[in-house]
């Protein structure tokens, strides 16, 4: 079984490719597609994208559509023997959610420092994704590897599960990044830091997600 390596998460292979242009295809069968801002993730560099969190197809979409490869951060429930090998062969990284995951951590922020992307939920788990709140792992990985942040907002992914809606609308929109200074190997990273990152993060992502909501949602909502 085809298994990433590290040069591969960061500056591609034909496997990983080929697997994201699979994902293009089945996506664009699944769903009406629109995707905004794709020039906003960096050519080159450590990036975290800060994606909002509705379904569990937001971060296999991201990684169809964005240019370079993206590793997410993927609950370990989700590892099941029928997806496992697909999460596996694309380079996504495992992540156990009811304790600090170091292992999960450092392969991340390994993949960061090489110059490649990783994606992350920050609210943690699915919801409203409309980000009121977000777990400090974003505003680490932002100064730990001195990562640009580009908050990334899904719009419709939940209604992909609905089957009486045949190809519903799904939209997806990128921000602009956000720059970090990288805090020095050997230097801790304060907490304080750390919150003030994430929370910064959050309020870019939060106001992202309101000005791309589409206009019906905004009015069911009302």
């Amino acid at each position: 079984m085809y298994q990433p390596t590290l040069i591969d998460l960061v500056s591609g292979s034909a496997a990983l490719r080929r697997r994201q242009a699979l994902a293009r295809v089945l996506a664009r069968g699944l769903a009406r597609m629109t995707v905004e801002g794709l020039e906003n993730v960096p050519a080159s560099g450590p990036v975290v994208l800060a994606v909002n969190h509705r379904d569990f197809l937001d971060g296999p979409l991201l990684f169809a559509f964005v240019r370079r490869p993206v590793a997410f951060l993927t609950k370990s429930e989700a590892y099941t023997p029928r997806s496992a090998p697909l999460l596996a062969t694309t380079g996504q990284i495992p992540l156990v959610r009811t304790r600090p995951d170091v292992v999960a951590v450092r392969a991340a922020l390994r993949i960061l420092r090489a110059g490649g992307v990783v994606g992350v939920f920050p609210e943690g788990a699915r919801g409203d994704g409309l980000v009121q709140t977000a777990k400090p792992g974003v505003g680490y990985f932002a100064l730990r590897a001195g990562a640009q942040v580009v908050p990334v907002a899904c719009h419709g992914t939940d209604s992909l599960k609905d089957r009486r809606l045949p190809r519903p609308e799904v939209a997806i929109s990128i921000g602009r990044p956000l720059a970090f200074e990288r805090v020095p190997e050997g230097r801790r990273v304060r907490r304080s830091d750390v919150l003030a990152a994430t929370e910064r993060v959050r309020v870019e992502l939060a106001a992202l997600v309101v000005a791309t909501t589409p206009a019906e949602s905004q009015s069911v909502a009302a």
